[in-house]
């Protein structure tokens, strides 16, 4: 296997996490309710998706390319290969801003602020280093900033976590859709 796909198998380390999250957020929607309402079930599902779906599709691919195990297809191959590549690649971001959301969401006055802003400035250091390493302009040390940023101007504003949910669950839509056009235009270019 190249060097480079070790890196790339360090990104799965983000969607994992995230479907941890909605497999948590199920849990206590349960839990809550003392029932199984349909909201669970889609959190289940999205659970499944990021924990498992997406990193079976990642290693399918790695392994078809790298073994060639099917020669026809390798275009093909190549293509999802690229794009579950860019998915946590440009997908990083918007899922450090979904995992926030859902731990916001989860959160009760009496909550540690640690307990979210922990694992979000942690998760959106490690794929903006991750990502941006070698870019330039510092965008890397931009980047991390901003989830600094964010992080602090919503714990020193004392922004309930209800609230915090809903500005997490904006910038995870506007980042999703963002990064789509860009990649998009990366499309066209290559």
């Amino acid at each position: 296997m190249e060097a480079y796909r070790y890196q790339e198998l360090a990104y799965l380390i983000v969607p994992v996490f995230l479907g941890m999250e909605f497999f948590i957020s199920a849990r206590n929607e349960r839990r809550e309710r003392h029932e199984a309402p349909l909201g669970s079930y889609v959190l289940d599902f999205c659970g499944f998706l990021f924990t498992a779906l997406v990193p079976a599709i990642f290693f399918f691919t790695i392994w078809a390319i790298e073994t060639r195990a099917f020669p026809f297809r390798e275009t093909t191959l190549a293509r999802l290969d690229r794009y579950g590549v860019m998915f946590m690649f440009m997908g990083g971001w918007w899922q450090v801003y979904m995992i926030g959301a859902l731990r916001a969401g989860r959160l009760t006055d009496r909550s540690n602020p640690f307990y979210l802003w922990g694992p979000f400035i942690g998760l959106g250091t490690f794929i903006s280093l991750l990502v941006l390493w070698v870019s330039p302009w510092n965008l890397k040390w931009i980047s991390t900033g901003w989830f600094i940023l964010i992080s602090i101007v919503l714990q020193v504003m004392n922004v309930k976590p209800k609230n915090i949910a809903r500005v997490l669950w904006i910038l995870t839509g506007v980042t999703f859709f963002l990064e789509n056009i860009f990649f998009l235009w990366i499309e066209t270019l290559v």
